[in-house]
């Protein structure tokens, strides 16, 4: 607990400043908590030492089988309402701008790290982004089955009018074995897409990149279409303004082959929801071919940028710009995969400089994509969402390093 006198601070303010103080208190507990509650690792004494039904510091994590998708055990976890987001999109419109758009996928050391700590870490380097300015999607992935958004990054980017996605991915011989249960008939393929419907609306996120990277039997390929289909319709009657991305995959024969552009062979899968998210070993032509495709759709063609550079068009890493100039030329959109590979490579000087560098490579080739404020009165104190204390009404109450994407701030476009 925080010293007496703190505490008596707190308390003669907690009109105006319930919020903080409810936030400071629990995360300082949780804090203290760490290593009690952390998920431990498994043994052969204990090989399932997670359950989250039990009472703990609360925390996000991802559904792994479609056996917890199907029986709905997420609603039931202890960490459920934790999880859900408490800002609304705030847009001034209810569907995507019509000009090219900027899709960032998140993908930062695998996910669920310093950000899982639903009520705040105590890690003031943790990852963390304002640059929202510069997109209008934002994915946050992981390579388990049903990716949910830590309700953090949903809040920090819904107050800066950018739309949150979780991704549903099948890999490997596991993720065909997924397959063969999810695809079984038409009637589960709509169980599935209604079950990710409802987890999206239930914690206040904005719709799903559905990442099927296995092959397919050419049976199977009618229901995949019903699951795409139906979990698009079902986003958009639920939460307007939502979005189902595909991602260049599987092909329309089954075949895992990605074909790094929009073509006959993904097109009817675009054809049933939001947009295509193409691989990022496309040539400099495929993006002109891909927006002749999508005729009055080519803002819905998001091509892929790993920034790591991974076969990526340019290089990635520090020439990013030169995949997202050719893409602008040729008015489609982007998808950015990976950004934060400033801060896993650790970049000089220091992660803020070498951040806002690479994002004015982005700004610099597209310019500003989301003007600010979009209402007045606006307010900021310009917190990123970590620190290294804590302070109300300009008085420091605590010296407890802590990071919370949630806190972050109204980020001034200047």
């Amino acid at each position: 607990m925080f010293p007496l006198r703190f505490l008596l601070r707190f308390l003669g303010t907690v009109v105006r400043r319930i919020k903080f103080f409810a936030f400071s208190l629990i995360m300082s507990e949780s804090i203290r908590n760490r290593e009690a509650h952390e998920e431990p690792q498994s043994t052969a004494q204990d090989p399932d030492p997670f359950n989250p039904v039990l009472p703990a510091t609360p925390i996000s994590y991802p559904i792994k089988t479609l056996e917890e998708l199907e029986s709905r055990s997420y609603f039931k976890s202890f960490h459920y309402p934790f999880n859900i987001a408490s800002v609304s999109l705030q847009t001034e419109h209810g569907g995507l701008p019509d000009r090219p758009r900027i899709l960032v996928c998140h993908d930062m050391e695998g996910g669920y790290v310093d950000d899982k700590w639903v009520q705040g870490g105590d890690n003031p380097d943790a990852y963390a982004i304002w640059h929202w300015y510069l997109m209008d999607v934002f994915v946050y992935f992981s390579h388990n089955l049903v990716t949910l958004p830590p309700p953090c990054w949903t809040n920090a980017a819904h107050r800066h009018g950018v739309r949150v996605l979780g991704t549903f991915i099948t890999e490997w011989d596991e993720g065909k074995l997924t397959c063969n249960k999810l695809l079984s008939t038409k009637d589960s393929a709509w169980m599935y897409a209604e079950r990710l419907a409802e987890l999206a609306v239930a914690l206040g996120f904005d719709g799903w990149l559905i990442n099927m990277e296995v092959e397919l039997k050419l049976e199977q390929i009618p229901n995949m279409l019903e699951f795409v289909g139906h979990l698009t319709q079902k986003m958009h009657s639920t939460v307007p303004g939502s979005l189902i991305i595909w991602y260049d995959s599987v092909t329309i024969d089954g075949h895992l082959s990605w074909q790094n552009q929009l073509n006959n062979y993904n097109k009817p899968f675009f054809d049933l929801c939001d947009g295509i998210f193409v691989n990022y070993t496309w040539r400099e032509n495929y993006p002109r071919l891909s927006a002749a495709a999508a005729g009055d759709r080519k803002y819905d063609v998001y091509m892929g940028i790993d920034v790591f550079g991974r076969s990526t068009y340019g290089g990635g890493q520090w020439k990013a710009n030169v995949a997202l100039d050719v893409l602008k030329k040729d008015k489609v959109s982007a998808a950015i995969f990976a950004p934060g590979w400033v801060y896993e490579t650790k970049q000089p000087p220091n992660f803020e400089t070498a951040q806002n560098h690479w994002w004015s490579l982005v700004e610099n080739s597209w310019g500003v994509l989301q003007r600010y404020p979009k209402s007045l009165p606006f307010h900021s104190n310009f917190d990123q969402g970590r620190g290294y204390h804590y302070s109300v009404d300009g008085d420091q109450v605590s010296e407890a390093s802590w990071c919370n994407i949630s806190c972050q701030s109204f980020q001034v476009l200047l």
